[in-house]
């Protein structure tokens, strides 16, 4: 498995969001205080999505679609489809242990964070990936609030990475999100646009972001058809064909 399709992949969790279809009774708000600022995060026990992504790189320009399951707390899984029913790859994340499966290449790679802190050179963890995933905020670390117009920043440090969150006074919600690891520099800048109601609570349907690594921009776009918040248990399917390779990641 080429090292660009992983942190493809890494990147479609990192930057994904999710689009209205219908208003789940099972949404609720879980509310977040930082000193006066209320922040509306989105509850639930599963969710999935279909959507479709856009990463245009030096290295890749890429056109997808891309069906997300999560179990809250727990487990996050992808599955990427360029078309035509086929299935490129899938991805599971747990909280301590990373799977992705090439199927075009019938290889795999099974590790754990330290080997993606390393590649892409960040402090990242389950919780971390989960939280921008959603647009959520996290209230961990040592902060400060600054008053900007519309909106509260709230900047937090938290080991070597600095969160940047501009909430909306209006609504209650993460507008921008802006992650720098201070050690590489390497930062991710992602908006939060055109919310909509998931249950009664807004929630960002338009998504772009961008992600600066060793000097090199990536751009995401997201557009997704489909989120469905449910208590129904979902499966989160990762069986391994015992044909295919196992790659070992240095």
């Amino acid at each position: 498995m080429s090292k660009p399709l992983l942190l493809c992949l890494l990147g479609i969790l990192l930057l994904a969001g999710c689009k209205k279809e219908t208003a789940p009774t099972t949404a609720s708000t879980t509310t977040e205080t930082v000193g006066s600022v209320n922040v509306n995060n989105l509850d639930f026990n599963y969710l999935s999505t279909k959507s479709q992504l856009s990463l245009n790189s030096k290295s890749e320009n890429l056109s997808s679609g891309i069906s997300l399951r999560i179990k809250k707390d727990s487990v996050i899984w992808a599955s990427v489809q360029p078309g035509l029913g086929i299935e490129a790859a899938r991805l599971k994340l747990t909280q301590d242990s990373v799977f992705v499966m090439d199927r075009l290449r019938k290889e795999y790679i099974a590790t754990d964070y330290s080997y993606l802190r390393n590649k892409l050179n960040a402090d990242i963890s389950f919780d971390v990936l989960q939280a921008i995933l959603l647009g959520n905020y996290q209230a961990k670390g040592a902060e400060k609030i600054l008053n900007e117009g519309d909106l509260k920043h709230v900047q937090q440090l938290r080991g070597n990475l600095i969160f940047d969150y501009f909430i909306g006074n209006a609504n209650s919600k993460l507008q921008r999100l802006n992650v720098q690891d201070k050690n590489t520099g390497n930062t991710i800048a992602v908006k939060y646009d055109s919310f909509q109601n998931i249950g009664a609570v807004p929630f960002a349907h338009n998504f772009a972001a961008q992600v600066l690594q060793k000097g090199e921009v990536s751009a995401f776009t997201l557009n997704h058809s489909r989120v469905s918040i449910t208590d129904e248990q979902l499966s989160f399917p990762f069986s391994v064909p015992t044909e295919y390779k196992r790659l070992t990641m240095n």
